[in-house]
């Protein structure tokens, strides 16, 4: 009998978490002010290897504060979906991320990220999301 209620608990924890992994995977791909979310970019991290994500927002190692735009120090927002790419990204382990940001419009300019901003939350396997600290990389080209 003790075999039984383990295994129906365990199948209750399951359908929750299903339940709860779908509706992340099926957050909307417009936040903020019509901005796009959910953007497609290859990634290259410091050590060369690189890797397609889907780039579902930014924030702190705690949680994600934004889907659609960074802050930099100055307290001016960085448009996700306005970027063409990002690089010359400091590999500070902490604090601000110092970055060359270049815009779809062909302007580029120099920004800090602040601390709070500096994580970027990917989509990962089977619906998870998976965290990526801006410092641990090298470059970002979006589509």
């Amino acid at each position: 009998m003790k075999v039984f209620s383990v295994l129906s608990r365990l199948a209750a924890i399951a359908v929750v978490c299903l339940a709860g992994s779908a509706g992340v995977a099926s957050i909307t791909p417009f936040d903020d002010e019509g901005h796009k979310s959910s953007l497609r970019a290859t990634v290259t991290m410091a050590d060369g290897t690189a890797r397609a994500i889907t780039l579902r927002g930014v924030g702190c190692p705690i949680s994600m504060c934004s889907r659609v735009r960074a802050r930099d120090v100055k307290a001016d927002s960085v448009r996700l979906d306005g970027l063409a790419s990002v690089r010359e990204i400091s590999h500070s382990a902490e604090g601000p991320v110092k970055a060359i940001f270049k815009f779809k419009d062909g302007v580029e300019r120099q920004a800090s990220i602040v601390a709070a901003n500096r994580v970027l939350y990917v989509a990962g396997h089977f619906g998870f999301t998976e965290k990526l600290d801006l410092g641990s990389v090298s470059r970002i080209d979006f589509e």
